[in-house]
């Protein structure tokens, strides 16, 4: 099922789709940090991806520093066709990522937790502020 969305995705994204992968049938599509919302918009306006399951990070040091170290992955299904899909971004140690909040409600609590445990900023998120952590 997911196939035909990745296939979209390179289709629509060209050269802004990095790389693919799928393990035991879930797919996902790594973009680069700029096209980190535009691939969420087509997701969500072109392939009716409606539902936000999870959007979170994972912390790869050692990858430093000849890449960033953090990765974004967003995890969306379509109540409509069924097809599930993640989406992956890198973004280094304080590099801003574009807020998704615009988007789907549901990406407002998921990034504000992202900002709090790893530090990544979302540029245009209505109110990022820490809610696991304490101010210090």
């Amino acid at each position: 099922m997911g196939k035909k969305v990745v296939e979209r995705l390179q289709k629509d994204l060209g050269a802004a789709v990095l790389a693919t992968s799928e393990h035991r049938g879930d797919f996902e599509v790594r973009v680069a940090k700029k096209d980190w919302k535009r691939a969420a918009t087509l997701l969500r306006d072109e392939l009716e991806m409606d539902h936000i399951i999870d959007l979170t990070a994972v912390d790869y040091p050692e990858r430093e520093p000849e890449e960033p170290r953090f990765e974004l992955k967003l995890i969306l299904r379509s109540s409509k066709s069924g097809h599930r899909i993640r989406i992956a971004t890198r973004a280094g140690d304080g590099e801003k990522v574009d807020s998704l909040t615009g988007l789907w409600r549901g990406a407002n609590w998921a990034e504000r937790e992202i900002w709090d445990m790893f530090g990544i900023p979302f540029e245009g998120h209505p109110d990022l502020r820490r809610i696991l952590m304490y101010p210090e």
